[in-house]
């Protein structure tokens, strides 16, 4: 298949012809952010050729409790969370701070925002975040909800959302799926074996993404990212918003009318010394209230 094709195939994966909006809530412990209403104001996922930052902030090796030193012999999923505080000070960093101080056995290795990321274990090392104890891949174990897989603990990468109160969930999940695509390369893993906390313990993790309907979504994220990474490497790609006032360059909505409103867009994609553009419309709805 000719580049340019794959380029098209890719942008129109992208594409949608309305950009929809709706309240949700954002799902926590703690008393008083058990349930935060808040709003997606919608958007397309526009190619992010920018990396996530990270920062490396390690367990250190004597927190035995949450950092067991055991070294990961292969690694077969990467397990998606949500962190459950919606409490405003529970970003990546607040709850990197939180992972660091806490006296319950838990752990992972990546607390993910919709700014940056902080990373708490090394790769090679196994983490309590799955629920499923020392089971293996490719057992399966039974707790009281049922039976589930095996393996998320000693053969998964954790990875926690962030959920704050205040947070860009859009481009959280943008984030989260950029790390999942890159760490899914690194260890030669298909989109397949992406899994919730869900599917190795039964616990409703990650509630908010599951509770908004926003798995499928979450995973074409992932699609997209694994795609532009693996068939379109060496493809430049410019996002350029004809409609700046309602729709940025990263394919955020900034702004909505009383109407249905229709703006575009434009992707210049650049392979060796050609360079095509292609040019899209699409529809952003008029902002919508409903009761969830």
């Amino acid at each position: 298949m000719d580049i340019f094709e794959k380029v098209e195939i890719f942008l129109n994966k992208i594409h949608k012809d309305e950009i929809i909006n709706y309240p949700f809530y954002l799902y926590g412990f703690e008393d008083e952010y058990k349930k935060v209403k808040t709003y997606n104001n919608g958007y397309l996922p526009f190619y992010i050729s920018k990396d996530l930052k990270i920062t490396q902030n390690f367990l250190p090796k004597e927190n035995t409790l949450n950092r067991p030193g055991l070294i990961r012999k292969n690694t077969k999923y990467v397990v998606i969370h949500d962190a459950g505080l919606a409490s405003p000070l529970m970003t990546a960093k607040g709850l990197d701070h939180y992972l660091h101080t806490t006296t319950r056995q838990a752990s992972w290795h990546y607390s993910v925002d919709d700014k940056e990321a902080y990373q708490e274990l090394p790769l090679d090392e196994v983490a309590w975040h799955a629920g499923d104890g020392r089971t293996s891949y490719p057992e399966l174990w039974l707790n009281e909800k049922g039976f589930h897989l095996g393996g998320g603990n000693y053969t998964g990468i954790g990875i926690e959302t962030c959920v704050y109160k205040g947070v860009n969930l859009n481009q959280a999940m943008r984030n989260v799926a950029k790390l999942t695509a890159w760490l899914l390369i690194k260890y030669s893993l298909s989109v397949n074996d992406v899994k919730q906390h869900n599917d190795f313990s039964g616990k409703n993790c990650p509630e908010t993404i599951r509770t908004a309907n926003r798995w499928d979504e979450f995973m074409e994220l992932v699609n997209l990212e694994y795609y532009k990474n693996t068939k379109l490497a060496d493809v430049e790609l410019e996002f350029i918003s004809l409609d700046p006032e309602y729709l940025d360059n990263e394919g955020n909505v900034l702004k909505h009318s009383l109407r249905d409103k229709i703006v575009s867009y434009e992707v210049k994609a650049s392979y060796q010394d050609k360079t095509k553009t292609y040019k899209y419309q699409t529809k952003i709805k008029k902002l919508l209230e409903v009761e969830v």
